[in-house]
This record gives structure tokens, C-alpha cells and sequence, in this order.
């Protein structure tokens, strides 16, 4: 039992997502007990009824606002990326890898503003490609927004179920 409050601590703690290893480093416990002890906690923020979960993103583990309450709880976080922006990065990751010039045609002259202010919080990476710059999200993007993705491929799909969940719902 020990084990599941070490791990809970330190993904409480811990400022961004983080790996096995790193829960391996910081508590000097064994893969298979740290794995052991996510999937309880895993089990046991689930089966409980808590504003809080511990949410996979790829290789990463998060303690994080389930998604019924972050409206909530966004009430007192600080909102970092504004709508416009959101929308921006959101059409970034559904086409990516995205040429900036596709993106004017979808966004207009906003788009390099938007593309700027994305780069700078981390979320999107650029490379130049022909005459234009190609866009694609980052690791960081993933994160932020709890995806269990580890490839462009499964962020285009995370997308697509979270879309598909929202138009149910209407």
C-alpha cells in the first residue's frame, strides 16, 4: 500500500507528466511495483467518485481535473491560450504536418500571430518546407491537452473520437 502513496505524491507533485522512469528516479522503487501501483490508483480515482484522475498521455502519467470539472475548475486557473489561438492550434494538430500557408487559407492573416503565440507556450514546432513553414504539434501540445498519443497519427484520432463525443451530445 505504501507503494500507491509514494507514486500518488509524486504524480501530485510533479509539474508536468512524467514516465516510469521518472517515477523510478524520484521514489527508487522497481518498474513493476510503480506499474503496479499506477494502474491501482488508476482504478482507485476512477471507481471513486473525484474530481481528479490519474490520466495516461502516451508513455506519460498525469494527476489531472477530470474533464466533467475542469469548467469548474478553470473558473480559478489562469486560461493560457486564448480561443482564437485554441482553434488555430486545434486545425494545427487535425492536418498536420500543415504548411503555414494552408493554415492562412483556413485561418487568414491571423494565422502567423496565432502560429507565433503557439510556438512560444511550446505547442507547436516549425520547420521550413518550400516556400512556406510546415507546422506540427509538439510532445508538449500532448501533454497539455491529455492525449494518449504518441504519434501525429493518434493525435489526429484522439481529435477525431473527442469531436465525435461532442456532436453526440448535441
Amino acid at each position: 500500500m505504501k507503494s500507491e502513496r509514494i507514486v500518488e505524491a509524486e504524480l501530485f507533485s510533479a509539474a508536468k507528466p512524467v514516465t516510469v522512469t521518472d517515477l523510478q528516479t524520484a521514489s527508487g522503487l522497481d518498474t513493476r511495483t510503480i506499474r503496479a501501483a499506477l494502474k491501482k490508483l488508476m482504478d482507485e480515482y476512477d471507481e471513486e467518485d473525484r474530481a481528479i484522475e490519474i490520466a495516461k498521455m502516451g508513455p506519460r502519467y498525469a494527476m489531472q481535473v477530470k474533464k466533467e470539472f475542469r469548467e469548474s475548475a478553470s473558473r480559478l486557473a489562469d486560461l493560457k491560450v486564448p480561443k482564437d489561438v485554441l482553434k488555430t492550434a486545434s486545425l494545427i494538430a487535425y492536418y498536420q504536418p500543415v504548411l503555414q500557408s494552408k493554415m492562412f487559407d483556413l485561418v487568414g492573416n491571423k494565422v502567423y500571430d496565432h502560429v507565433k503565440e503557439l510556438v512560444e507556450l511550446g505547442l507547436v514546432k516549425t520547420k521550413p518546407k518550400r516556400k512556406s513553414i510546415e507546422l506540427t504539434t509538439t510532445k508538449h501540445f500532448i501533454e497539455t491537452f491529455g492525449l494518449d498519443a504518441r504519434s501525429r497519427e493518434e493525435v489526429k484520432a484522439c481529435l477525431e473520437e473527442r469531436l465525435s463525443k461532442l456532436s453526440g451530445k448535441t
